[in-house]
Formats: C-alpha cells, structure tokens, sequence
C-alpha cells in the first residue's frame, strides 16, 4: 500500500522546484539564442543574487520583528523574546563566518567546475548532469548520518539502495549508447563522471555546512545566504582578474547587438530567479533536511528531460534520436524521484516495515499512547470522582 502524504511548510520545497525549474528554463533560453562565453558573468550575477534577496529577507523579518515588539509594548502586552544569549551557540562567532566563508568556497568551486570544465564536454548527453543528480542525495545522506551524526531509518536506506542502482544503470546505459569517437573517447567519459563526482561532492559540502549552521548555531537562513552571497561575489570578482569576461562581453555586444539589450534583461531575470532559487533553497534546508532541498530540484527532471530531447536534440545514439536510450531514462529518472519522495517522506510504504519510522506513523503511535492514557485515567475515577485505585 503506497499514501502519499503532505508535510508542513510543504510550500517552501514547491517554491524551490518552480523557481529552479525556471531557472534552467531561462538559461536554456539564454543559451539557444546567443552564443557567447561569459559563464563568469552567470557564476557573479548567482552570487549578487543571493546577496541581494538575503539581505531584502533578512532586514525585513528584523524590521517586522521589532514593529511586532514595539506594538506589542505600546499594547501593554510582557513579550519576552529568546535572544542568542539564552540559546547555547556550539561555535565562536570567529568559527561561524569561517564555516560561511567555506560554503560560499563550496558553492563557488561547484559552480566553476559547472560552468567551465564540465561544458568542456560538449559531446555528451546535455541532460546527463541532471540525470545523476541522485548522486547528491546520497552524499548528503552519508554526511548527515556520519558527519552531522543524524539518524537515518529504515525506509530511507531502503530508498538510497534504489537510488544507487537506478544511477548504476544510467551509468550503463550511458556507455553502451554514447557516441565514442575521436570527439569523445571512453577515457573523456570516465573524466567526466569524475568531474561530476567532485561537483556533488562540494554541492554536498555546502548542504552540510549550511545545515550545521542552521542546527547546532541556529542561525537565519536569510542572513547565512547574505554572507554567502557576499563572499562567493568576492572570490568570483578575484577570479575574474585571472579569467576577465570584459573581451567576452565585448564580443558578444558586437556579435549580437541587435538582441544585446534582451540578453542583459535575461541576464537580469537570471539573477533574480537566483535569488529567488537560493533563498528558498536554504529555508527547505533548514526547514526539512539537505536530501529534501536536493529531491526539490531533482523531481522536475523528468519533465526537464523530455524538453531537452524536444528542443536540444538529447539522447542521440549513432548519429539519431535513440527512443529506446530515452525511455529507460525516463523511467529510471521517476524512479529516483519517487525513491526520493519515500526518503523524504512524501511517500509512505506500508510494506516490510517501511512505515514504522516514519515521522507520521511515530505521530500517530504517541497520539494513541496518550489517548490510551487519558483513558486509562478516566477508568479509574468512579462515578462520584472518587479514584478506583
């Protein structure tokens, strides 16, 4: 038996699959139109993005705190608030913008390998980065029971041994459908798949880093993306000075000046999808758990790639569209997603004791244990309210 069932706060992941699902949109859209080599600019605008929508966050719920406070007193009303003093913090204030530093270097390093190695691939699979993406499930998974040294229950290893196998037959599939040539050779492929590991690799870093702050020092999600955005903007501007996107830009003004204007309007949608992206990126992680804000990004994948072999001409196999290549993908693609909706919850098995650990199933066995309780306690007071015992 299979119930599918609804989490509080359910909105914020929603938010973070439509403003992700845009997002690759509009970069698709960038991409088709103009052709151009300043993926520096993207990596800088993220980082502006993230910046600009956490401080907006940020000072908002500050001021709307404080007006709540000054109204209340004005009201007469005692309002005691719990400050950072009365809430035992594991980290020095030193240790925590250290910990912010190495998620924006995590985010950064992730985001280079994205936009500059790993497009140096250009004659594999456009949507293969996105089909492993349940690589990243579970490394956050091992990180948070190993690292954070958080449980993880029976349902949930369940679902990571489905996920690793779905990946080990993409994996497969991908060698045996690849065009292997003198373009790309097995041994390019292999670095690929290495280079996409250590992408998910710091991908999962920066998950875990972030979740720690937001556990363990119980810090705004809104100002932690403030920071990052700050400091990512800064190793980006640093690394512009080694790689200077100006000449590109140049170009592509002189190559495309007739649409220019609407690609910096793109451009600027672009940043603010990535605002909008990361921010409720970091509240479905603080909310929820790395694995829920990895599973918001990766469920729209099967609808991603079906567009991809509509409008980019993916899954090419022997010089022509292979159907075959693309249906076990798809079907391999919805079963990550669903093994990922069943490790989050979403999905519950009532089967092999899949249900038990469950956070709604344990709600439901407290909720029975104290009605059993309270009539316990009724049963042993008479008629007159005298007790029996």
């Amino acid at each position: 038996m299979i119930r599918f069932t609804s989490r509080p706060n359910i909105k914020y992941l929603v938010q973070l699959i439509i403003w992700s699902f845009i997002r690759d949109v509009e970069t698709e859209i960038i991409d088709k139109i103009f052709v151009f080599d300043i993926d520096l600019i993207y990596t800088l605008l993220m980082f502006l993005g993230e910046f600009s929508f956490g401080a907006i966050a940020y000072l908002y719920q500050k001021q709307f705190l404080e007006k709540k406070l000054n109204e209340n007193k004005s009201a007469g009303k005692s309002v005691k608030l719990i400050t950072n003093n009365q809430i035992k913090i594991y980290d020095s204030k030193c240790k925590i913008y250290l910990l912010i530093f190495f998620a924006s270097l995590f985010d950064f390093i992730e985001f280079i390998l994205c936009t500059y190695l790993l497009i140096k691939f250009f004659k594999y699979s456009v949507s293969f980065q996105k089909r492993i993406g349940g690589i990243l499930i579970i490394l956050d998974a091992i990180f948070y029971r190993y690292l954070l040294k958080l449980q993880i229950f029976k349902h949930q290893i369940f679902s990571l041994i489905i996920i690793s196998i779905c990946l080990i037959i993409i994996l497969i599939t991908e060698f045996i459908f690849q065009d292997v040539d003198i373009f790309l050779k097995y041994s390019d492929f292999i670095l690929l798949i290495f280079f996409l590991l250590i992408y998910q690799f710091f991908n999962s870093l920066l998950d875990l880093t972030e979740k720690y702050l937001f556990e363990y020092d119980y810090l705004n999600p809104f100002k932690v993306l403030m920071l990052e955005g700050f400091f990512g903007f800064v190793l980006s501007f640093i690394y512009s000075i080694y790689i200077n996107p100006i000449p590109s830009i140049i170009k592509c003004y002189y190559d495309n000046s007739g649409k220019f204007v609407y690609l910096v309007l793109l451009l600027i949608l672009y940043m603010i999808l990535s605002g909008f992206k990361n921010a409720f990126r970091v509240l479905t992680n603080k909310i929820y758990s790395p694995m829920a804000a990895t599973l918001a990004e990766y469920l729209y994948n099967p609808l991603y790639i079906i567009l991809t072999l509509i409008v980019k001409n993916d899954f090419i196999s022997n010089k022509k569209r292979n159907y075959f290549y693309f249906s076990i993908n798809l079907f391999l693609t919805i079963i990550i997603s669903f093994s990922g909706c069943i490790y989050n919850e979403f999905v519950i098995l009532f089967c092999c004791e899949l249900n038990y650990e469950t956070h709604q199933e344990i709600s439901l066995r407290a909720a029975l244990i104290k009605a059993d309780q309270e009539l316990y306690r009724i049963s042993d007071v008479d008629d007159d309210g005298n007790s029996t015992l």
